[in-house]
């Protein structure tokens, strides 16, 4: 269904883009900030083509930032999807709970949703529809979450790489548990994993596990570079238990039988962060799941070599097709 676009946003505060010559802004894009209900400050952006014909909600995934899909939004709104960006909580240029500014802290994975909720009539309901998802990695089990809180806000809903598991030696998962509910214990959930030591310059090429295109890879790193507060250096214990129980709460079939909203899965044959079974346990037991398994190919399927790109683009596009129709 072809709508015009809605008024400009009103934005609580003012807000930028962090430009860089080799990753240009697209056109027609309003950026700025919402309040939380705790009053964080949460950046957010709308980009808008001429002639839209839907709004896909991009959902980044851990240590993410708006500016680092501008390639993907451009791709989008050239398919006619106007685009919104909501930022996460401590991500990009995004207010946190942590006491250092670089390290993620949550109590509850959940706030990301509460987030999400509170942003959504001012930010998305007043976009065309059909509202559909594109959450990536982390975005992909707070958009799971969200599609099973709200049936009603996706008409199709699409992930790439979900981090619907993590996949961990037996032994470490178990010492990490405990780690972290001894740290929860005595007040000091909000620390660096002393298991994963904070990373405290922007990765370079051979650290690089989430994509073989090390163009686009280094492109993101550049960004830091040059706003360091783009740059997260890890995540609290606490932010690791409250994740972890998000994925053993969402890993249920009871769960995840309530999940109406059609979901689609891209899968990445060399996956080195997230559990690939994860992805077939949730296709297996939402009410209607389909994937694709992306050979050749990292964490980052958005980031990725053109081929495996331009395939996965394609893909999500012909699956949302497929559910306007049906709808």
């Amino acid at each position: 269904m072809n709508q015009t676009m809605t008024e400009t946003i009103t934005w609580d505060a003012p807000a930028e883009f962090v430009t860089h010559k080799a990753n240009p802004t697209p056109d027609n894009a309003q950026v700025g900030y919402l309040k939380a209900r705790d009053g964080a400050l949460l950046r957010s952006a709308v980009f808008t083509p001429e002639k839209p014909r839907g709004t896909i909600v991009l959902m980044t995934g851990y240590s993410e930032y708006i500016e680092k899909y501008f390639e993907t939004v451009s791709d989008l709104m050239a398919l006619g999807y106007c685009v919104v960006l909501p930022e996460w909580r401590g991500h990009g240029l995004s207010e946190g709970d942590g006491k250092e500014p670089t390290r993620l802290h949550l109590t509850d994975f959940d706030i990301n949703l509460r987030d999400l909720e509170d942003r959504w009539e001012r930010l998305v309901a007043p976009m065309p529809k059909p509202h559909l998802g594109l959450a990536h990695s982390m975005g992909g089990q707070i958009s799971l979450r969200a599609a099973q809180a709200h049936p009603e806000w996706f008409a199709a809903l699409a992930q790439c790489a979900p981090m619907h598991g993590i996949a961990l030696p037996t032994g470490l998962g178990l010492v990490l548990r405990l780690v972290m509910g001894l740290y929860r214990l005595v007040g000091k959930s909000d620390s660096w994993n002393p298991f994963l030591p904070p990373g405290v310059h922007p990765a370079d090429a051979k650290t690089n596990r989430v994509t073989y295109d090390l163009k686009r890879f280094r492109r993101g790193e550049k960004l830091c570079v040059q706003e360091p507060r783009l740059q997260v250096n890890g995540a609290s214990l606490g932010w690791m238990g409250a994740a972890f129980k998000a994925m053993k709460d969402s890993e249920k079939p009871a769960f995840l039988n309530t999940i109406t909203t059609p979901l689609y899965i891209g899968t990445a044959e060399e996956e080195l962060l997230v559990d690939n079974g994860a992805h077939a346990h949730v296709l297996k037991h939402v009410v209607n799941g389909q994937g694709d398994f992306y050979p050749k190919a990292r964490h980052e399927l958005m980031m990725e070599k053109n081929a495996t790109r331009k395939a996965f683009l394609k893909n999500i596009e012909a699956f949302y097709q497929a559910q306007s129709s049906v709808s």
